[in-house]
């Protein structure tokens, strides 16, 4: 237990009662006296046993306390330092009613660019297609079979067959590829004799035989048929044709042959192609200037 001496502070300006003797005021600093005694700590007794409550019938004799016992004096620890005189806190201001400002409005660019964003979402992240009913994979397949794609159309039949499809589909299908399988023959091997034409016919017009290139194309013609292709080259071949007979007439009209000149013209005509149009004229020209000179020759035989 700690001793209690009821001593005042020396220092009027403080004037507080000291817990204990001491050489210092704990509060301002002052010294107190020359020599105080300091008490030290006494070590505290052990903790008492705790007993039973006693029996109504014998109460027990109180037990004895021990007496304390103090230890070696120990030097005194350094007064402390004054304390600084604390400071009022600043007055806080009235608080209001807890009640959130108001929050604005959504405005319209907000809604549409959130709009914007969960249609990215959903096409981004959208369920996949539900697969193809049976109709439109046979749709699919006698596409395939149409464009000639025979193989993918046989791979579409096969998976059916394979997946029970009804047999009006499978039967359906099987007709198509069977259909499809002849005219894509037909058109295959059409393909192969128009290029083996082309090479025939060109080679033709290279050795200056319009006549036999047009022939070749006649028998092609009148195998297959005629298409876009067929008609421009029968323009080739017609041109080349009535070029040889303007080359006739050329030479008719170097001899002065008047009747071989106007039946070449005649012969050139024929074809009706206006890219020699001009060519034909100019040689239509120099027939009547030789036909007047013709005139002009006979005339002075008739008059004598």
């Amino acid at each position: 237990m700690l001793e209690t001496v009821n001593d005042v502070c020396i220092n009027a300006a403080c004037g507080r009662t000291l817990p204990l003797r001491a050489v210092h005021c704990p509060f301002c600093g002052a010294r107190q006296v020359a020599q105080a005694p300091v008490l030290e700590k006494a070590v505290a007794p052990p903790p008492v046993p705790r007993m039973p409550p006693p029996m109504p019938m014998a109460q027990p004799a109180p037990a004895p306390q021990p007496v304390p016992t103090v230890s070696a004096p120990q030097p005194a620890p350094p007064p402390p330092a004054p304390a600084a005189p604390a400071k009022a806190p600043p007055a806080k201001p009235a608080a209001r009613g807890s009640v959130p400002p108001p929050r604005p409005p959504v405005r319209l660019r907000t809604w549409i660019a959130a709009a914007v964003v969960l249609t990215g979402i959903w096409f981004f992240n959208k369920p996949a297609d539900r697969p193809a009913s049976v109709a439109e994979q046979v749709e699919a397949a006698t596409a395939l079979a149409a464009q000639c794609d025979l193989d993918g159309a046989r791979s579409a039949l096969a998976v059916l067959k394979s997946a029970k499809a009804p047999a009006a589909q499978i039967k359906r299908l099987q007709a198509s590829i069977t259909k499809s399988a002849a005219t894509c023959d037909k058109q295959q091997q059409r393909a192969q004799a128009w290029l083996a034409l082309q090479g025939s016919v060109n080679q033709a017009l290279d050795a200056g035989k319009p006549d036999v290139a047009a022939t070749r194309l006649a028998v092609y013609v009148k195998r297959w048929g005629d298409d876009p292709d067929t008609l421009e080259l029968d323009a080739r071949v017609k041109v080349a044709q009535a070029s040889a007979q303007l080359d006739l007439a050329d030479a008719c009209l170097a001899r002065s042959d008047r009747v071989c000149l106007e039946n070449s013209l005649i012969a050139a005509e024929r074809y009706k192609r206006p890219e020699l149009a001009a060519r034909t004229q100019t040689l239509r020209t120099a027939l009547s200037q030789l036909l007047e000179r013709s005139l002009l020759d006979a005339a002075p035989v008739q008059g004598q």
